[in-house]
């Protein structure tokens, strides 16, 4: 008899355990009032060490201030919704909120909400606004940065130190309209291929799209312990910082910890239904306690390339489902999707 190795769905898993580091709405923060010192914020480059420095005037006679909070509605479908964010812009304070437990490998996420007023020129060398910083005050991890591309706006990320390359996505985004931006660190085990991925108005209940908007490995690994997420928001050049607002900010070790709402339950929940994996690599072994017909099965390698798409009916109990090809050993990703909105997904590895 052929070996059958079950694999318990990692995408069940990962709701079950849903490792939210934080979630901040800025609901209960005092409207008009600065940002640090509410809640887990502060700008303090001292201990706890959760600033990253002082606001930087553009001389002596100038003025910066605390970026504040702010009575404004904001919201994205399926991943939460607030009446109050933060103000987005140069000559603010910076202000970071600290990450515990501190993250040293596996992935981790961010997530938040944008509507943008103006974004700086190409030519205006953006800087990053927002920064994923490392214990050490010096190292950042990864960033985000947006551009102005004339009827909207790109936006892109970079990994590590400021020369890096920065990656930005093909999509242009509104003016003026609420955006929801996930970026992803995957710790990897060399020192130059830790991976940052971005995701931009994906479906958040869906789960993590197979394909990110951008994504870039280029520069050494800069994560080490990462124990800040920051709005560097004190660049004295305001050429180079966008404007707006950002709201409904979180971190996360899963996808499914980042929302605001609870997910939405679909045809497939998570205790009927689970997929197996044989050593042969021809065959999948579904066990589901529902019956469901006309399901449209699709397996993807670990970069988002189609491998196999087929219509398959599931019957309560086990269905075995031959594959056209074998696969070789490694990571994949399934989808079935009943065609009434619902969609199953999940990691699967084949050892053959």
């Amino acid at each position: 008899m052929k070996k059958i190795t079950f694999l318990l769905a990692l995408f069940l898993s990962i709701i079950s355990q849903a490792q939210s580091i934080f979630q901040d709405d800025f609901s209960s923060y005092t409207t008009n009032a600065e940002l640090s010192g509410q809640g887990l914020w502060s700008n303090s480059p001292i201990a706890p060490n959760v600033g990253i420095g002082a606001c930087l005037p553009l001389s002596s006679s100038s003025t910066c201030s605390g970026t504040k909070v702010l009575d404004q509605a904001i919201s994205y479908s399926n991943y939460g919704n607030s009446t109050k964010v933060i103000e987005i812009g140069p000559y603010r304070d910076g202000v970071a909120h600290i990450v515990n437990p501190i993250v040293s490998g596996g992935d981790f996420y961010v997530g938040l909400v944008l509507n943008l007023s103006t974004a700086p020129l190409a030519s205006g060398s953006p800087v990053d606004f927002l920064r994923i910083i490392n214990s050490d005050a010096t190292q950042v991890c990864f960033r985000l940065i947006v551009k102005d591309a004339g009827f909207g706006y790109n936006i892109g990320i970079r990994k590590g130190a400021s020369a890096n390359a920065t990656v930005y996505a093909n999509d242009l985004y509104n003016y003026s309209e609420n955006v929801l931006v996930i970026l992803k660190y995957s710790h990897l085990d060399s020192f130059d291929d830790d991976v940052v991925s971005l995701f931009v108005n994906p479906d958040y209940a869906s789960g993590e799209p197979i394909t990110a908007a951008a994504v870039t490995a280029s520069g050494i690994d800069q994560s080490g312990a990462i124990d800040r997420v920051a709005f560097r928001l004190n660049f004295n050049v305001p050429d180079s910082m966008p404007t707006g607002y950002a709201g409904l900010v979180s971190a996360s070790t899963t996808w499914e910890g980042l929302g605001f709402l609870p997910l939405a339950t679909n045809s497939f929940e998570a205790n009927s239904l689970f997929v197996a994996t044989n050593n042969a690599g021809n065959h999948l072994e579904i066990q589901s306690q529902k019956s469901l017909n006309q399901v449209q099965l699709a397996l993807y390698g670990s970069n988002g390339t189609l491998i196999e798409k087929q219509l398959i009916n599931i019957d309560s109990g086990n269905t075995s489902v031959p594959l056209k090809s074998k696969l070789s050993t490694g990571l994949y990703v399934l989808t079935l999707n009943d065609g009434n909105g619902f969609e199953y997904r999940q990691k699967i590895i084949f050892n053959n």
